[in-house]
């Protein structure tokens, strides 16, 4: 291939040629040396770089990929967070209602009953959690539609899953405190009261 230099136009201090080549058997470094010694041979002065596209391609997606890593640690971060949270919340309601799940208890209530009556309220703040939740990404959808990849705003597969994992987030959260609610021994409740 002859391209001419010397007719391109100087756009700056220095001009650069981009020229794509694929290889069609063998390593595409392999040709990439042998089209370097061919270069060398006619010019020595000339500088070459040979770069793959897979490595133009990761420089030019280094930004997205940061975000959606950036974006992914602060959503498990966020995550972690709201099931801290409800931990927290549901071991103070079970602490407070002691006395009220001790008298259950005498009176005849299973563990399974008292597992889940504190369930039923972790599931409770779980579904206004959810709701509240959805409600505001479908009113922000709009907001966010140019930073998502592949993904449709208001995509009903994406909610689903986010509120499956939301939901199974919440069970563990709130299944430690259910288990010692259910374990309380009624005599020392009593007692205490």
């Amino acid at each position: 291939m002859y391209l001419p230099l010397a007719q391109q136009p100087v756009t700056g201090a220095f001009s650069f040629v981009t020229l794509s080549m694929r290889a069609v058997s063998g390593p595409p470094t392999l040709l990439a040396r042998r089209i370097g010694d061919g270069i060398a041979q006619v010019d020595p002065a000339i500088a070459v770089t040979f770069t793959a596209l897979k490595q133009q391609v990761d420089a030019a997606l280094v930004q997205e990929r940061l975000m959606a890593t950036l974006s992914g640690s602060f959503g498990a971060l966020a995550l972690l967070l709201s099931a801290v949270g409800l931990y927290g919340v549901t071991a103070y309601a079970v602490n407070r209602r002691r006395t009220e799940i001790g008298i259950r208890m005498a009176i005849g209530a299973t563990a399974l009953r008292i597992v889940r009556l504190v369930l039923g309220r972790v599931t409770m703040l779980l579904g206004i959690g959810l709701a509240i939740g959805v409600g505001a990404s479908v009113w922000t959808s709009r907001l966010v539609a140019a930073l998502l990849y592949g993904l449709e705003p208001r995509d009903p597969v994406t909610v689903a899953w986010a509120a499956t994992v939301l939901g199974i987030v919440g069970a563990f959260a709130g299944w430690l405190p259910a288990y010692r609610a259910s374990r309380i021994d009624p005599a020392e409740v009593l007692r205490e009261g």
